[in-house]
Formats: C-alpha cells, sequence, structure tokens
C-alpha cells in the first residue's frame, strides 16, 4: 500500500453517514411504483470510500456491518468499544483469525492481507465474525442436482 494511502487512512479513516436507511424507507413507501424492497436495519450507518481510496468495499462492507452490531449490542459489540474498527485494525481481525486456523485460505490465496490494498469478501468478514464468536446466519448452497449443501 503506498505511504500516501495509508496516511490518508489513518488520519480520514472513512466517510460515515446516519440515518440513510429510514429516509429511503420514506420514499420507498412514498412511491406509489415500489412493490416491495428489502432494507437492512435503520440503525446501520451508510460507509462509503475516501477519495483516491481504491478497492476496499469489503472493508466498507464490514464497517457497516459493525454499525449494526454496535448500534444494537449485537453479541461481539464489546469488541469494537463502540467505534468503527479501521482497515488496518479489519486487517488485523482478520489475519487473527487465520492465525487461528479460521478460514486459512483466504490467507493462501492472497498471500496475507496486512498493509496491503488487496480485496476481500464474505470469507474473510465470516473468518473476522467467527473469531470474535459473532453469530452468523447458517449459509446454504446447492450443488449440481439439487441437494443442498449446508456450512456455518
Amino acid at each position: 500500500m503506498p505511504d500516501w494511502l495509508a496516511a490518508l487512512l489513518r488520519t480520514k479513516g472513512e466517510i460515515k453517514t446516519e440515518g440513510v436507511v429510514p429516509v429511503l424507507k420514506q420514499l420507498l413507501e412514498q412511491n406509489n411504483t415500489t412493490k416491495y424492497a428489502y432494507l437492512c436495519h435503520e440503525s446501520v450507518q451508510h460507509i462509503s470510500k475516501l477519495k483516491l481510496e481504491g478497492g476496499f468495499c469489503g472493508y466498507r462492507n464490514i464497517q457497516m456491518l459493525i454499525s449494526y452490531i454496535i448500534a444494537t449490542g449485537f453479541e461481539g459489540q464489546e469488541h469494537f468499544q463502540g467505534r468503527l474498527p479501521t482497515i488496518f485494525e479489519i486487517q488485523d481481525f482478520i489475519e487473527n483469525a487465520w492465525d487461528r486456523g479460521i478460514n486459512v485460505q483466504g490467507r493462501v490465496e492472497t498471500g496475507g492481507i496486512r498493509g496491503t490494498r488487496k480485496y476481500i469478501g464474505t470469507a474473510e468478514a465470516q473468518a473476522l465474525c467467527r473469531s470474535l464468536a459473532i453469530p452468523l446466519l447458517r449459509q446454504e448452497s446447492w450443488r449440481v442436482g439439487g441437494s443442498p449443501s449446508r456450512g456455518y
């Protein structure tokens, strides 16, 4: 990761906006063409990228998930001490999960993420949550032939 980007992330953190979901809900309810809509919990903060930040959308998604965990007092919220973790802290959480043997394939595939701009996804979010004992929804996918494959 370039030094200028690391400095930007350390000083600016993230752009977060509260109250987006209730406004969006109201607009959808007022629109007579809306048949149905699925929205996240009203306490979720909208986190957007900083200018020139690059591809940190996986980290921003994790920050939005954590904003829900903090706001609702969901299990595991004590790990965040009432504030959103930085990208660097999220990288540490994920690397620590890998050190504990959780979803280690992510480390094999990426070669590690600490201090990098490498993309992360659902498997890394799952590793973070599992390592902090944050309950996850059950995952289910379908194999060819129609039989379910379940995981947690």
